[in-house]
C-alpha cells in the first residue's frame, strides 16, 4: 500500500512582484504527498485503481511518452496494489531507455513502443476499457488518467483548503486537473496553463465536463513552443521563483504555471489585491533527462 501524506501543506509563495502588486499567493505542495506518486498523479489514479480492483481486474494498461509522469506513477502504484501494468510508449523501440522508462520496467511494467499514428489512435480512446474489451483481466486508463474518476480525485483538493482564493492556477496536460479544480473551487477563477502548443481543442473538450460552469479559463500563451519546450525567459523565471521559495519546479509543467502567473500579474489580468492559490502537481522525476 502507498503511504500518502494528506492533506498536503499550503505554504506562502514569494516573489517581489507579489508585494509590489499587493497580491497574496499561496502554493499547495501536492508534490510532497509521496516521493514517487506525487501531486495530481495520485489524485487521478486513486479511484481508477480502486475501480479496477472492484471489478476484479489484474492488469492496468495506459499510455505515455518517454518521460511520462503518468506511466511512472502508474507503474509504481500498480506494483503497490499487487496489479500487473502495461504501458504503450510513443517512442522508437531501438532508442536508449530514459530513466523514467527504466523505473517503469524495474517496477514490473511491460512496455510496448508504438508509432505516432498508433499513439494518436490510442489517444482517442476516452471510454474506459474500450481498448481492452476483449480482455477480461485488463483495465484501460486513458492518457494522463483522464476520466470521471480522475476528476473526482482532483476535486478533493478543495476539501483540504480552508480559505477562499480569487484565483486557482494549475499546469494543464490532459485537462482532468483543471476540470476537477473548477468543480472543487466554484467561487474562484481557475486558470489552467497549457503545457503544449495547440491545446485550444481542450476548450471544447473540457466544456462538456463543465457545461454549467464559467469559472475557468485555459491559458495558451506560456507553452514556450510546445510540450517539454523551453526558452531563456522560462528558465530565468523558474530560477527566480526557486531562489525565493527554496524548492524546485519541473520545467515541463509547473515552471510554465509560475511563468504564466508572473505575466498575468505584471499585465494586470490578475488585479492588485487578489489572492491566488497555485497547485504544485509534482513531476520532478522527468527532469532526469
Amino acid at each position: 500500500m502507498l503511504e500518502i501524506k494528506i492533506p498536503s501543506p499550503v505554504e506562502p509563495f514569494k516573489h517581489p512582484i507579489f508585494d509590489k502588486k499587493k497580491i497574496a499567493v499561496d502554493i499547495k505542495r501536492d508534490d510532497l504527498i509521496h516521493p514517487v506518486v506525487s501531486g495530481n498523479k495520485w489524485r487521478k489514479l486513486k479511484y481508477l485503481i480502486q475501480e479496477a480492483q472492484m471489478l476484479g481486474k489484474s492488469q492496468l494498461i495506459s499510455m505515455g511518452g518517454n518521460y511520462s509522469n503518468h506511466l511512472h506513477a502508474l507503474a509504481y502504484s500498480a506494483k503497490a496494489a499487487g496489479l500487473a501494468a502495461k504501458g504503450f510508449v510513443r517512442a522508437n523501440s531501438q532508442q536508449d531507455l530514459t530513466p523514467t522508462l527504466r523505473d517503469c520496467i524495474a517496477w514490473g511494467m511491460e512496455l510496448e513502443f508504438v508509432s505516432r499514428k498508433q499513439y494518436q489512435a490510442l489517444r482517442e480512446q476516452k471510454d474506459l476499457n474500450n481498448c481492452v474489451k476483449d480482455d477480461d483481466n485488463s483495465f484501460w486508463i486513458a492518457e494522463g488518467g483522464f476520466s470521471e474518476h480522475a476528476i473526482k480525485g482532483v476535486t478533493e483538493i478543495a476539501e483540504e483548503v480552508n480559505k477562499h482564493y480569487d484565483f486557482v492556477m494549475t499546469a494543464t496536460g490532459s485537462g482532468a486537473t483543471l476540470v476537477g479544480l473548477a468543480k472543487g473551487f466554484p467561487k474562484s477563477k481557475v486558470i489552467g496553463v497549457a503545457a503544449f502548443n495547440g491545446a485550444g481543442y481542450l476548450k471544447d473538450e473540457l466544456s462538456g465536463y463543465l457545461s454549467k460552469s464559467d469559472n475557468w479559463q485555459l491559458d495558451l500563451d506560456h507553452h514556450c513552443g510546445g510540450f517539454a519546450k523551453i526558452n531563456a525567459q522560462l528558465m530565468e523565471i523558474k530560477a527566480e521563483f526557486e531562489g525565493y521559495n527554496g524548492f524546485k519546479f519541473d520545467k515541463v509543467y509547473n515552471a510554465k504555471m509560475v511563468y504564466a502567473l508572473h505575466d498575468l500579474i505584471a499585465s494586470g489580468e490578475i488585479p492588485e489585491g487578489s489572492s491566488v492559490l497555485l497547485i504544485n502537481t509534482g513531476g520532478l522525476q522527468g527532469e532526469r533527462a
